[in-house]
């Protein structure tokens, strides 16, 4: 015998043994007895409640058709483990509870719980808070010998996405205010947990740049840090299984479960890298792609710690629709970093263009003032011009004219290779004789300096080249290397190795610190102040975007104060068709003439 208080109810009652619905009029009185037909529960309960009577064995013994609706579960027979037939108790935060906290756990055990609101899982994915209470019933020898759970209502899970046009308001603001990109990411992601998730990860991947994780929030303290050691020792792989290659890929939205044993197993790098994965524990991932303007930039992804609860359609619509307006920021701020930075290089590049260009003209003009003063003196002492004199003069004149010649040539590749308009006229050549007859070329410039040239070419190194770009290359590693090496040898060795040219240019002057190496091969940058070493900034660059289209690649390795080696190497065959058209654009190919000046100052650097 086991009693409870008595349920009420009217219809839809049904037993595990299929027996029929009771009527209200076969209610017999308040107690029951396990031996005794579920037709003697009594009846005169409000049709919106419902009702399930289970055993301790787990075996249903009872219930109504209400109770099915609320749970969102057909007939049941058995409760395994305290939980219904494909649900879950969960917490706020929608963990799953363990058994013995559950209503029905805690009623088996004797408690009476009493009306409260329950948060349940259902097997459809969807959460339901569920008003009841249950109550323990007893058996003859005074023992709980079942459970009774009574429902008094139910509500969907408040949708969070019904609050989807205030989120994406607030994110608008978020982002408007923004002055630093990244910095300002985290935040957006409070919008997303705990409203929508148990944690968020926001991920970028520009094209050709590495996988970088800018920002994270779990509610989770704990799992927060290790997550974070997570992500810093092992980042985001997006060739490997985790709804990344979709993502970046294909731009398609992924779903799927991380962290689980799977997905451990699919892309554990080492026994440490399994450890925190399982120390985070698995979570249910919706990752969208950061698209904007044709180009994915990034994955936002949202985590639930419970795997059971998926996203639905309106959930992604939202967060795809989040993860496009912060790519378009992401981008615009790009843009606007870009547009910054152009200004920046446009003044300093006026700058130092209006010094450069300046620089030949003063002694150009004091030259020919000096000049100019003579021959009106000598012409009215009635005497003629001293032809050295004049000789003097213009070869002054005749040096700071090359001098301009070659910042203004300098200037319009720049233009050319801007609009891709730098045009290449193949021919075979040897590489080891560019480089003697540059070495001939700069001998008068490099004995002003004290500097000896070397060259190490034992054989010929034949490849298809564009002559005047070539010697333009050459030229312009050389003049580098007596510019910040004067007064130390500077040697050219020259060899093939299979289908490349190469080509090393090393000095031993004042040496370039390792975190200048990469930036020197950009537009308007030195290694060194321009107040002791003149130039625009130009010349490494233009000879990085030559190299580059001729297929190859330049480098450089240094120390400060142990010289430089400057190294080229060069595909022997032809250029790459693609190369070619795209830059097969009509435009003027350069009129420099190869004449160099063997002043002190050898070339632009």
């Amino acid at each position: 015998m086991m009693r409870a208080e008595s349920p009420s109810m009217s219809s839809g009652v049904t037993s595990s043994s299929s027996r029929p619905d009771p009527s209200p009029d076969t209610a017999s009185g308040p107690a029951l007895t396990l031996g005794a037909s579920t037709q003697e529960l009594p009846g005169r309960v409000m049709d919106a409640e419902g009702w399930i009577l289970i055993e301790r064995t787990g075996q249903v013994l009872a219930f109504n058709t209400q109770a099915t609706l609320h749970f969102g579960i057909p007939a049941p027979t058995r409760v395994e483990h305290g939980r219904l037939p494909g649900c879950e108790w969960v917490r706020a935060d929608g963990t799953p509870l363990p058994p013995h906290e559950s209503p029905l756990g805690r009623a088996l055990a004797g408690e009476q719980v009493d009306s409260s609101v329950w948060e349940v899982l259902r097997p459809d994915g969807t959460r339901a808070f569920l008003r009841g209470t249950a109550v323990p019933v007893k058996g003859g020898d005074g023992q709980v010998a079942a459970a009774l759970l009574r429902t008094h209502g139910v509500e969907s899970l408040p949708a969070p996405l019904l609050d989807a046009s205030r989120l994406l308001a607030e994110a608008g603001a978020l982002l408007g205010e923004a002055v630093d990109a990244e910095g300002q990411l985290e935040p957006l992601l409070k919008l997303l947990v705990p409203a929508l998730g148990e944690g968020a990860l926001l991920i970028l991947k520009p094209p050709g740049e590495p996988v970088r994780v800018v920002a994270s929030l779990h509610v989770d303290e704990g799992r927060h840090g290790l997550l974070r050691e997570l992500l810093g020792r092992y980042p985001p792989d997006p060739s490997m299984p985790g709804g990344l290659p979709e993502v970046f890929v294909s731009g398609a939205v992924g779903r799927l479960c991380i962290m689980s044993e799977e997905h451990v197993a699919a892309i554990a790098q080492d026994a440490d890298h399994a450890r925190l994965m399982r120390e985070v524990g698995p979570h249910g991932c919706l990752s969208v792609p950061l698209g904007a303007r044709g180009s994915i930039l990034g994955a936002l992804m949202l985590l639930r710690s419970n795997v059971l609860h998926a996203f639905d359609a309106d959930e992604e619509r939202f967060l795809s629709e989040l993860a496009h307006r912060t790519a378009l920021y992401l981008e615009n701020a790009r843009l606007l970093r870009e547009a910054r930075e152009a200004v920046r290089q446009r003044d300093e590049f006026l700058g130092i263009a209006s010094h450069e260009l300046k620089t030949p003209l003063t002694p150009l003009s004091l030259k020919v003032q000096l000049l100019q003063k003579q021959v009106v003196v000598l012409a009215r002492e009635g005497k003629p011009v001293p032809t050295e004199r004049v000789a003097e003069t213009l070869d002054v004149v005749q040096r700071q004219v090359r001098r301009l010649s070659r910042l203004v040539d300098n200037l319009l590749d720049v233009s050319r290779i801007t609009a891709g308009r730098l045009r290449l006229e193949l021919e075979e050549l040897d590489l080891a004789s560019v480089a003697a007859e540059i070495l001939y070329r700069f001998a008068p410039a490099a004995a002003q300096h004290g500097t000896e040239l070397e060259l190490d070419a034992p054989v010929p190194v034949v490849g298809r080249w564009d002559r005047l770009r070539l010697e333009q290359v050459v030229t312009n590693l050389v003049s580098n290397a007596l510019k910040y090496g004067a007064g130390h040898p500077v040697v050219l060795r020259v060899e093939g190795q299979g289908t490349l040219a190469r080509l090393t240019v090393k000095d031993h002057g004042i040496g370039i610190a390792p975190e200048d190496l990469a930036r020197i091969f950009e537009r308007f940058e030195r290694a060194v102040s321009d107040r002791h070493y003149g130039g625009l900034g130009l010349g490494l660059y233009i000879t990085r975007q030559i190299v580059e289209a001729f297929g190859g690649k330049v480098s450089a390795t240094s120390a400060p104060g142990q010289g430089s080696t400057f190294i080229l190497e060069l595909p022997r065959g032809d250029i790459p068709e693609e190369w070619l058209d795209a830059h097969a654009a009509p435009g003027p190919t350069s009129e420099r003439e190869p004449d160099f000046d063997p002043d002190p100052d050898p070339g632009p650097g």
